[in-house]
């Protein structure tokens, strides 16, 4: 116990300082890019095999929930109710491009279709881990082919965005902060029991239970205290933390050279989601960086925290990127099922 403990805190004290490198180099998402750098370096390096806490993990992913709930108002749902066809529509095409690109992974590579296209799809690792259990595709390819997705898109995305449109610091994700009080610590703790207990019947329980309540409040008007600017940037770090433990060297040297193949499939969606986004921002009144983030083949949480970076739409964000993972967890095991099938 206390050698896991003084791990931990060589992880955090690194990744502190990676942060603050990040943040005074003024690179996009300081909070989560520095640490996750400085833990998958500390990782490679060190001979004692490292964890993250599972509370303080949970309860990062919470204040991260809680904070993009708090952006939400009732101008949100009047933006996204009218334009939820043409991005769900825009969101399929998104998807069969990337599952036709696994197919030309799985032929170049010489490896399973099936597994081609799990890993291939931008879905949450865990959640297309189980999914290539369940189709029987080969699920530590499709591990890594998402591990190389997760860095190309946090390291591509956000400087593609900072570049494309205005940076802001992640502390003005919310223009009327409200200053955090009994009541929200409250319920705070009763979101954390909720999404515990639901842990195993809704993904990311940690963060979209908290993001759906606090939307509702906002929306309805309740007042709800915002997260401490610090308290939400020790979450981005523990976040960075989780992924630069979820990345390791010796998955990477596992693919070998697909990987650098699979690295560009990854370039190539990311920019058609850029112009994806454009059409989607042309037939809307969303902004471009607004609609772009919402298509980006990334986590809801990290793209929330880009857009908050670079005035976007935090809440349309997350709300629309929410719908796609909805849309992959709930509907897309099917038609893999319906697809793999056809092709055999």
């Amino acid at each position: 116990m206390y050698k896991q403990l003084i791990q931990l805190f060589i992880m955090y004290l690194l990744s502190f300082l990676g942060a603050t490198m990040f943040y005074f180099a003024h690179i996009p998402l300081p909070w989560i890019l520095g640490p996750l750098l400085a833990t998958f370096i500390y990782n490679t390096y060190t001979t004692t095999t490292l964890s993250q806490n599972k509370f303080i993990l949970n309860i990062s992913f919470l204040f991260t929930g809680c904070q993009i709930g708090a952006t939400f108002t009732t101008t949100t749902l009047e933006k996204v109710i009218p334009y939820f066809v043409p991005f769900f529509i825009i969101t399929v095409l998104l998807i069969y491009a990337c599952m036709k690109s696994g197919e030309l992974l799985a032929k170049y590579a010489s490896i399973g279709k099936t597994t081609g296209v799990l890993g291939s799809i931008p879905g949450g690792l865990s959640v297309m881990v189980e999914m290539s259990d369940s189709l029987k595709a080969n699920t530590g390819l499709v591990a890594i082919f998402h591990t190389i997705r997760l860095m190309a898109v946090l390291m591509i995305v956000p400087l593609l965005a900072s570049f494309m449109f205005t940076q802001t610091d992640t502390a003005t994700m919310v223009s009327d902060r409200i200053s955090f009080n009994v009541w929200t610590a409250i319920l705070y703790g009763l979101l954390f029991i909720l999404a515990y207990l639901l842990r195993r019947k809704i993904p990311a329980p940690f963060v979209l239970i908290p993001m759906i309540i606090i939307a509702c409040f906002k929306i309805s008007g309740i007042e709800v205290g915002n997260v401490p600017v610090s308290l939400y940037h020790f979450a981005q770090v523990s976040i960075g933390i989780h992924l630069g433990l979820s990345i390791t060297m010796s998955d990477i040297k596992k693919a070998g050279n697909f990987s650098w193949v699979f690295f560009l499939f990854t370039c190539v969606i990311i920019m058609l989601s850029v112009g994806l986004g454009y059409i989607f921002a042309s037939m809307s009144n969303l902004s471009f960086a607004t609609a772009m983030l919402s298509l980006a083949p990334g986590g809801l949480v990290e793209m929330a925290i880009t857009a908050g970076e670079v005035n976007a739409d935090p809440a349309i964000v997350g709300s629309l990127q929410l719908v796609r993972l909805l849309f992959i967890i709930l509907i897309l095991p099917f038609a893999l099922k319906k697809w793999t099938k056809f092709d055999s």
